[in-house]
């Protein structure tokens, strides 16, 4: 079972760089040494990541840079999901990622304390 699922993964990754077998065999095995349980969620979670972002026709350099040897392949298969994005897409994650912990707080409870240099202990509520 092992053996198929890293055949098939190398497979897509393969597929990802453009029929690259080689490279492709290398990054799945860097994939498999960080994550030597392919039956586990974290191995199959790494492909699939490392396939999309490889393969995301807005972020075309980060194939460009695995292929031309600029990024390694065992520093990519490293790599997690915002490390492989677009500066785009971090931008976006961090703005979605920002307005969400606004969303989630309590405006009340995020007010600053008032403070009273008349108050002996300076702060009140």
């Amino acid at each position: 079972m092992s053996d198929t699922i890293r055949q098939k993964s190398t497979e897509l990754l393969q597929h990802a760089l453009g029929e690259n077998e080689r490279l492709a065999r290398e990054i799945e095995q860097a994939i498999f040494d960080l994550n030597p349980q392919t039956d586990d969620a974290a191995y199959k979670n790494a492909i699939r990541s490392h396939v999309f972002n490889l393969k995301d026709p807005s972020n075309p350099s980060l194939k460009e840079k695995v292929l031309a040897g600029t990024i390694d392949p065992l520093w990519f298969a490293e790599m997690d999901a915002n490390a492989m994005a677009s500066l785009d897409r971090r931008q976006s994650n961090e703005i979605l990622r920002r307005s969400s912990l606004l969303d989630s707080l309590d405006t009340e409870q995020a007010k600053p304390m008032k403070r009273d240099l008349d108050d002996p202990d300076g702060y009140h509520d």
